[in-house]
């Protein structure tokens, strides 16, 4: 576990100094609300990698959203039936 906190902290430090140097006033407050959202998304898949626990992934939320539908479309274009 210690190693997964490593290379996370490595990971997520060196992309926020990057991040922090580069864009710091190039970006509108819309942009930084993005960038915001997408950064606590990441920090929450990285959390689930360090704890190694089978919590949501993207994948799931995403099946349990559009899965139905997804079936559906499926079953509509197979011929095979």
């Amino acid at each position: 576990m210690v190693e997964r906190v490593f290379i996370l902290v490595i990971a997520f430090g060196s992309m926020l100094l990057y991040d922090g140097f580069k864009l710091k006033n190039k970006i509108s407050k819309r942009e930084k609300t993005v960038y915001g959202i997408l950064l606590i998304f990441c920090l929450y898949a990285a959390l689930d990698y360090i704890v190694n626990k089978n919590w949501l992934d993207y994948y799931d939320v995403i099946k349990s959203i559009l899965g139905g539908t997804a079936k559906k479309i499926d079953d509509f274009l197979n011929v095979n039936k």
